[in-house]
């Protein structure tokens, strides 16, 4: 049973190794563009929370 176990291992990492290579090869949907727009929002969203909440006046813990 033992030599039976260790083939399993191959088998599992070629079934991983198809899998990944299936999603990585995959086309991709959304456009680079649209992206970078989102990500550049997301960070002046976060920098104008981080400003707000470094103005606010801090409440000291009892």
């Amino acid at each position: 049973m033992d030599p039976l176990t260790w083939l399993l291992i191959p088998l599992a990492a070629a079934i991983m190794a198809a899998l990944w290579g299936s999603c990585a090869g995959r086309t991709r949907r959304a456009d680079d563009w649209t992206n970078v727009q989102r990500y550049d929002r997301l960070r002046a969203a976060l920098a104008r929370a981080t400003a707000s909440a470094s103005t606010a006046p801090s409440v000291p813990c009892r």
